[in-house]
């Protein structure tokens, strides 16, 4: 009976949803209601899924303009890991390794956010310094990641942080090409996948030459990136 209840409630809860056009430009209209969207501000998530694949493969194939600050954000797991060691674990337990109570619902998307915020509230007030861990746009390296321990916030006595390597992570951790010296080059899609090399079928001007696109292009779905380059002859 509590699992017919709470199918019941999640159907509730979608019923009660709004169209995913119609979210983000109410998501929109928020950030422009705080002052933040023309402001220098990053969106944070937990794993690149969020606005790498699901994101942007739902507005692709709904055709929906996609705000481009998703284009690029913080994966909370990278900064996490430079703090609490190489550890593997979901968003629960990173917030209770954090040393903080979980709050709400595994799973559910809203408690998912509130408490990503949470823990992204708790490295900053340990003094980790941000920056962009991934972007669909690719953008040379700019400063690394780095954290400095506050002297008034020390961390719990099981906290054992591995020894930081410098550099730690680029603000983006993938190039559209590169060239190993006696290797074919190799061509990177905005996904930071390798390029798929396809031939314009097309009839045309074109017609028989050879591109670089997407590597997470499918014949059913597209593409998931706008990457698009001409092979040389």
């Amino acid at each position: 009976m509590e699992a017919d209840n709470f199918a019941d409630l999640i159907l509730i809860n979608v019923d009660r949803g709004v169209p995913l056009s119609e979210a983000l430009l109410m998501h929109d209209k928020w950030l422009e209601d705080k002052g933040i969207k023309h402001t220098n501000f990053a969106v944070v998530t937990w794993s690149d899924w969020d606005c790498q694949v699901m994101l942007e493969s739902e507005c692709h194939f709904k055709r929906i303009r996609k705000p481009p600050y998703f284009n690029r954000w913080i994966n909370l797991k990278v900064p996490f890991r430079e703090v609490f060691g190489a550890v593997r674990c979901n968003l629960k337990e990173a917030v209770q390794l954090a040393g903080l109570a979980w709050e709400g619902r595994a799973h559910c998307g809203l408690d998912d956010a509130r408490n990503t915020a949470r823990l992204l509230a708790h490295l900053m007030r340990w003094g980790f310094r941000f920056s962009i861990t991934k972007s669909l746009m690719w953008q040379p390296p700019d400063r690394p990641l780095t954290w400095q321990q506050s002297p008034d916030r020390p961390l719990g006595a099981n906290h054992h942080p591995l020894k930081l390597k410098q550099p730690l992570v680029p603000l983006v951790q993938y190039h559209p090409s590169h060239v190993d010296p006696g290797k074919e080059r190799q061509i990177y899609c905005f996904c930071g996948v390798k390029s798929s090399k396809r031939m314009v079928r097309k009839p045309g001007p074109k017609h028989g030459s050879f591109f670089f696109g997407c590597g997470n292009w499918t014949a059913t779905r597209g593409p998931l990136c706008r990457y698009f380059e001409w092979a040389s002859s």
